[in-house]
């Protein structure tokens, strides 16, 4: 049992022995040091005033925001607000109109559109502006949640189809 201690410890003592040795020398010479200064900072007035804005109390939070920059010039930046309680969950949007008429077609056209509507829609908008794989990918996964017993190819074809004549109105 001594014999395997005994090469532990001499390792154990030329690490310290090591470490000890390399203490004592600075590889960093402080009598070298330069000052260094960083410009300010410059903001533009837009940022100036919402940042003005945002450090108002809650009091004024019900003002408009637009009085709050109005020396700014408007830009097309978003802009953060803070967050509002809200007393009651929103309804969703009204039925009917053409999202509805397309979904309603989709639907017919033997797809189970339940819990589904946002990505259909989306996915109508992006046949309009001609993006090729959005709507392959949507109906590829609404095979495969088992809405739609059509072929791949059909389900494309339905929600391109459909989906341009939504963009037409």
């Amino acid at each position: 049992m001594r014999t395997r201690l005994l090469p532990a410890a001499a390792a154990l003592l030329a690490a310290g022995a090591l470490l000890t040795g390399c203490g004592g020398a600075a590889t960093v010479d402080d009598s070298t040091a330069t000052d260094t200064s960083v410009a300010p900072l410059e903001r533009s007035t837009a940022a100036s005033a919402s940042s003005a804005s945002a450090g108002s109390s809650e009091a004024s939070a019900g003002r408009s925001s637009s009085s709050a920059g109005s020396s700014a010039a408007p830009s097309d930046e978003p802009e953060d607000r803070g967050a509002r309680e809200i007393s009651e969950i929103p309804s969703p949007s009204p039925s009917g109109g053409p999202n509805q008429e397309f979904l309603d077609a989709v639907k017919k056209g033997g797809v189970n559109t339940e819990g589904v509507e946002d990505q259909l829609v989306g996915a109508a908008q992006a046949a309009c502006q001609g993006d090729g794989v959005t709507v392959p990918a949507v109906a590829g996964q609404l095979i495969e949640q088992g809405r739609s017993e059509l072929s791949h190819e059909q389900l494309i074809q339905l929600i391109t189809e459909r989906g341009r004549a939504l963009c037409a109105q």
